[in-house]
């Protein structure tokens, strides 16, 4: 498991009823608090499994995911665990592994948010059944 700064697993894992604290959080904004269908969950990508399990609880709602690039987070991975039965609900944040590839020239900065672009697409399509189109 990624490290978390001191004191974070203390209030993200305390069990409340059985299921940690993310998990609640999770289920009242999605069940309670989303009544204008306007909110997301941050799930960072760093954190896979966490991200495979909310899904699974709250198919239809967004992730905002951190984390993709310079903080560690695997493309694929996310991919595998938060993409939803549309091949979307995910809003990918990579600003340090754009703002900074290449030395931070604007060249290098639109050529690093085009290939990531491009990874996600190609991530997105390579979990797509062939024969009907739907995803894995």
């Amino acid at each position: 498991m990624p490290h978390l700064e001191p004191g974070a697993r203390d209030f993200q894992d305390l069990l409340i009823d059985g299921l940690p604290l993310y998990r609640r959080v999770a289920e009242r904004a999605d069940r309670h608090w989303n009544e204008a269908r306007n909110l997301m969950l941050v799930v960072g990508a760093t954190y896979p499994a966490e991200m495979a399990e909310l899904r699974r609880a709250h198919p239809a709602l967004p992730f905002l995911v951190p984390g993709v690039g310079a903080q560690g987070g695997d493309l694929d991975a996310t991919l595998a665990a938060g993409l939803d039965a549309e091949g979307a609900g995910l809003l990918i944040n990579s600003a340090r592994g754009i703002i900074y590839a290449g030395g931070g020239g604007a060249e290098s900065i639109r050529a690093a948010a085009h290939t990531l672009f491009c990874d996600i697409n190609r991530g997105r399509q390579a979990r797509k059944s062939p024969a009907d189109g739907v995803l894995s």
